[in-house]
């Protein structure tokens, strides 16, 4: 089991090192093109699709959105306008792996513009989970949207899991000094919502934190970015 543990390890290292590499390719600036007075969830996601940056992952998300919610074996797509929401599972394996894209958008505070997420999950069975996620602010009058930073208030560190009074101090220590064989496993997992403003967020690897001694958040939505918030 630990030499399993292991090679799971070595093989997420891998996997950060190529979604590294597409981070990089992703593009700055995307024209969005629509009909009627403002775009909807599949105006965004086909705009982004048609820029020459975009992998052939998020292409195939696009053209399933674009067809609607619908399943096939081994594959589920979610496309809700009204909400604001997409999705594309795509599973493989024997152990349940799952590669997800999850796009949505909120309506920021001024009424001009909106912010548009991005997350990209690798949900791995016996694995630790991975996600990455990138955000745009659109311009309405403009057309288009800028990749921007995290609106996040604060981004999570793993000290950020512990709970004084709950964690031990070994973990404590522990987190204060996470070293690269382990920072895959004490990273933030996204859920982007469908119902709601919120982000979901919790630790890719459960193992490293016991449940009860572990502080649980999510990023609540402000008007203009999002707030990280604890909720227990």
């Amino acid at each position: 089991m630990i030499m399993k543990k292991k090679f799971f390890r070595i093989a997420m290292t891998i996997a950060m090192l190529v979604v590294a590499q597409g981070a990089m390719a992703q593009p700055d600036l995307v024209k969005v093109t629509f009909s009627g007075t403002a775009p909807n969830i599949k105006d965004f996601a086909q705009s982004y699709a048609r820029n020459e940056e975009a992998d052939d992952f998020f292409i195939q998300f696009a053209n399933e959105v674009k067809a609607g919610s619908h399943k096939f074996v081994n594959t589920e797509t979610v496309c809700d306008i009204p909400n604001g929401f997409a999705s594309y599972d795509l599973e493989s394996g024997e152990d349940g792996s799952l590669e997800r894209i999850e796009m949505c958008y909120w309506n920021c505070a001024n009424k001009k513009e909106k912010i548009v997420g991005i997350n990209r999950l690798y949900l791995q069975g016996e694995s630790i989970d991975e996600s990455y996620v990138i955000f745009y602010r659109y311009n309405n009058a403009k057309r288009e949207m800028r990749r921007i930073n995290p609106p996040f208030s604060k981004e999570i560190d793993p000290i950020d899991w512990t709970k004084p009074g709950r964690t031990s101090k070994e973990r404590i220590e522990y987190a204060r000094t996470v070293g690269n064989e382990d920072a895959n496993g004490w990273a933030p997992i996204y859920t982007l919502p469908r119902v709601g403003k919120n982000i979901s967020v919790r630790i890719a690897d459960g193992e490293q934190l016991p449940l009860a001694e572990r502080q649980n958040y999510i990023y609540e939505w402000n008007g203009n970015g999002f707030t990280l918030k604890k909720i227990d």
